[in-house]
């Protein structure tokens, strides 16, 4: 069985872009792979974290880092984006201009079936791991786990069924059970997952200049399983497939 642990950057309306994005493995790797990496952020390298969230190595912000230089943040970051590249996971993420879905929202008459932009991209990335194991021949079941969301958490497990209603009849047996969410403070594979939101995010953001950042983010983005941009078009055709979902449910 495989495990995808996803997480998000970006996704307040005032980001530039919204993504989503995380890493697979089968269950018995991320054990492993949670063991060595709980170890890792409370060694004294410059300093121990208690965990990590990428959104806290931002300067001026309260948290883990607060008062670090970003050469001491670069040191203790190396180390774990070293573990991820140890275990060779693969990674998918999709993206959203949020001015893409802001225009989609405007426009569409089926604008009510996706509230928020994180739906079609949850749909989009549950697409592309499917995309990937059909091209190769092997689409086995996967789990998904992401990052506790409050509310969004809970909507989230009827987005879940209605992708799995759009999806053909063949394509069943590749879903897994139904998305769990956890907390990412307690969660080993999902930090990783914000790591790599948090790259991904910052990549169409903002540049990446520094020797170390470019380092991490070669570490921590080796496989890719499959990428997505969604724009207003995109945001339609996921409307689309919702719009069938709710009619075939009525009738």
């Amino acid at each position: 069985m495989l495990k995808a642990y996803v997480d998000d950057s970006g996704s307040e309306p005032n980001s530039p872009i919204f993504v989503l994005a995380g890493y697979v493995l089968p269950a018995e790797a991320w054990a492993r792979f949670s063991d060595e990496w709980d170890k890792e952020p409370s060694l004294p390298n410059p300093k121990p974290i208690a965990y990590l969230h990428m959104s806290e190595t931002g300067k001026d912000v309260d948290g883990e880092f607060s008062g670090w230089t970003i050469e001491e943040i670069e040191q203790k970051l190396l180390p774990l984006a070293a573990i991820i590249q140890r275990y060779h996971p693969g990674y998918l993420v999709c993206r959203a201009r949020w001015s893409e879905y802001q225009q989609f929202k405007t426009a569409s008459t089926m604008a009510r079936l996706i509230g928020n932009p994180f739906k079609a991209l949850f749909y989009e990335i549950i697409k592309l791991m499917y995309g990937f194991g059909e091209h190769r021949n092997n689409p086995q079941a996967v789990d998904f786990v992401f990052d506790g969301h409050g509310e969004i958490g809970a909507e989230a497990v009827s987005w879940y069924y209605d992708t799995k209603c759009s999806f053909p009849p063949e394509a069943k047996p590749f879903f897994g059970a139904t998305p769990g969410f956890e907390d990412d403070k307690k969660t080993m594979p999902l930090q990783a997952a914000d790591m790599i939101a948090w790259y991904q995010r910052r990549k169409y953001s903002l540049p990446v200049n520094r020797a170390a950042q470019k380092e991490m983010s070669s570490l921590i983005s080796e496989h890719l399983c499959g990428t997505s941009e969604m724009d207003a078009d995109g945001f339609e055709k996921a409307a689309l497939d919702f719009a069938r979902v709710e009619s075939n449910r009525k009738g």
